[in-house]
């Protein structure tokens, strides 16, 4: 390579920095309002590209969000943040990038989901105990659903309260894990209690309709139930749009 070529790489390099840099220095509310003038979820915006926090609320939660440019992911033509969510006493944190192809990747999320940002979401009366989050991570694409998922979701469980038919019933929740996988472009999350038993299975599409299956070893936790099925078998079979909850 000859001086001439080694002195226009680093040109081109010095001017890609540079403007990677002045870019990371944009105010993110003069970025909010020139591509999303109407978003209506987030509010309170302060700092800039590289970071900066601003506060949520959708429906009946609210709360703030803080984030952190991961500029290195640009060589994987991604644009790629550490982000934190906080509600009340939930808090969660991770990797959220943007790639070609439209792809959403999650990874690294960590953190718990209480019992009041539950309340907030199913209008139920809750147990005490958080939803924890492991190292949770998917891909998503519009076109084609979830691929490559992992991680695992906790609960301890306990007394949960819910209506059906006009009347209060209660289910005694064992403590519970959920095992995250992603099959035929859905979202799968099988839930098995602390022996490894099936418990539940749920499953996402693309489309955000939800599959649940609940099995009679976990609905005989609930004094009302009189089902004599097989402890494996799905009793309760639903499917809805995820909204609808």
């Amino acid at each position: 390579m000859t001086n001439k070529k080694i002195s226009r790489f680093w040109l081109m390099m010095f001017v890609g920095l540079f403007a990677l840099f002045v870019l990371l220095q944009v105010p993110a509310t003069w970025l909010l309002g020139k591509f999303y003038p109407n978003m209506r979820y987030i509010h309170n915006v302060s700092g800039n590209i590289w970071q900066g926090e601003a506060d949520w609320a959708y429906q009946d939660l609210q709360g703030t969000m803080t984030w952190s440019t991961r500029p290195w992911e640009i060589l994987r033509l991604r644009a790629s943040s550490n982000i934190t969510l906080n509600s009340g006493q939930t808090e969660i944190h991770g990797v959220v990038a943007y790639g070609l192809g439209k792809n959403i990747y999650l990874s690294n999320m960590n953190g718990k989901v209480s019992s009041d940002t539950l309340a907030n979401l199913v209008d139920w009366q809750w147990p005490s105990s958080d939803l924890k989050l492991n190292d949770v991570a998917f891909k998503y694409q519009k076109e084609q659903g979830y691929q490559d998922a992992e991680g695992h979701l906790t609960w301890a469980g306990g007394l949960l309260n819910y209506p059906i038919a006009q009347r209060l019933e209660r289910i005694d929740i064992p403590p519970l894990v959920g095992q995250l996988t992603a099959e035929n472009d859905q979202l799968k999350l099988a839930v098995r209690d602390s022996q490894q038993q099936r418990m539940a299975d749920l499953s996402l599409d693309k489309d955000s309709m939800l599959d649940v299956q609940v099995t009679q070893r976990l609905l005989i936790n609930a004094p009302s139930y009189q089902g004599q099925a097989g402890m494996d078998t799905a009793v309760v079979s639903t499917r809805q749009p995820l909204g609808s909850l």
